[in-house]
């Protein structure tokens, strides 16, 4: 009889390890990231001045990111991401854009602790221009990302990524002289490290 309880204590001492062993999968978690800050237009468009503007990104973006793991598969992650600065080629003009976002964590969580995954949703945008050039200074954008997350075994709870992200949206320019107007498709993107922490 002690032979067999043996073998059993043993197996099942090993089963308990291992299972302890494996990355936290569901659950809360909030973190925050930094990375480059991407700009890019389908047009350009004309100021006040009849200048001929063109933006280009200034600086570096900023994101708080919270959420929740249902499984190793899906999870929903709201952001908040302050883009930097895009400053005009020519003029003053410039904007500061911020975006507040819902969207789907969907990837796949190995044993070894590495997640892949993408984001799918929608953004609230503002782009705090300091020149109203655009009439669309408030709207709906669309968000999709992907990247790479790893939870160490050893820093149980903690997860570090590194992942893009875009919000994409269309804006309405209207002409100095009110003749005219039309809408263009806008991109803001971000390359980003983040560290979070799962509960």
């Amino acid at each position: 009889m002690k032979r067999l309880l043996l073998p059993l204590l043993i197996s099942s001492t090993s089963f308990y390890a291992l299972a302890n062993d494996q990355p936290k999968v569901s659950g809360f978690y909030v973190g925050a990231g930094f990375g480059t800050f991407g700009y890019s237009e389908e047009d350009s468009w004309n100021d006040n001045n009849n200048n001929l503007l063109s933006a280009e990104a200034d600086g570096n973006s900023t994101k708080i990111y919270l959420g929740y793991q249902f499984n190793k598969i899906v999870g929903i992650e709201g952001t908040y991401t302050d883009y930097g600065t895009a400053k005009a080629k020519v003029g003053s003009y410039s904007m500061k854009p911020t975006s507040i976002s819902l969207a789907a964590n969907l990837g796949y969580t190995f044993g070894n602790g590495l997640r892949p995954f993408g984001l799918v949703g929608m953004s609230s945008l503002d782009l705090n221009q300091n020149e109203e050039q655009l009439t669309d200074d408030n709207g709906a954008a669309f968000k999709v990302g992907f990247g790479v997350e790893y939870t160490p075994k050893a820093l149980s709870g903690v997860q570090i990524r590194a992942a893009y992200e875009v919000d994409m949206y269309a804006v309405e320019y209207e002409s100095t002289n009110g003749f005219y107007s039309e809408t263009n498709l806008y991109a803001l993107d971000s390359l980003y490290l983040g560290a979070s922490y799962k509960f």
